[in-house]
């Protein structure tokens, strides 16, 4: 009787341990998940911010082409223009680059040497990273459709 016990118990505690890893590896996954979605959902704005870089840098061209020809107010005006569109075009250059960097430095292998806690840890560092860059990519693009649409 006392051996059943011993056994009954050891499955017991042996099957909610396992329930609970079972559990951990989900959460672990889940929240990978949910980094990689936000990463897939912003990756394909890269093609977005070389467009927009191109069509700055067309705008550039053409500013720098008129010269000093024309009026003080055009001039004035022209300096203002190159100095936004200078300011946009790296605005999307820094928001590519952090990109490219979140890229670089996330290292999901290491998810299985880490304990459950640990990943889950390391995955909302990488989830308030990737959010970071989402912000910065859709504000330049928004900031840059916007300066095009009006000019």
């Amino acid at each position: 009787m006392h051996n059943r016990v011993v056994l009954l118990t050891g499955l017991l505690t042996a099957t909610l341990f396992l329930g609970s890893c079972q559990s951990n590896d989900d959460a672990v996954r889940e929240a990978e998940n949910e980094v990689f979605a936000i990463h897939d959902e912003v990756m394909p704005k890269t093609s977005d911010i070389l467009g927009l870089k191109k069509q700055l840098n067309q705008r550039l061209t053409a500013i720098d082409s008129l010269g000093e020809a024309g009026s003080p107010a055009a001039t004035l005006r022209a300096d203002e223009d190159r100095e936004q569109l200078m300011r946009l075009r790296k605005n999307l250059s820094d928001a590519d680059s952090s990109m490219m960097s979140w890229m670089n430095h996330y290292n999901g292998d290491t998810l299985t040497t880490l304990s459950s806690e640990e990943a889950l840890r390391y995955l909302a560092e990488q989830k308030d990273q990737i959010n970071e860059v989402k912000t910065r990519v859709n504000s330049s693009i928004e900031q840059a459709r916007s300066f095009l649409g009006k000019n």
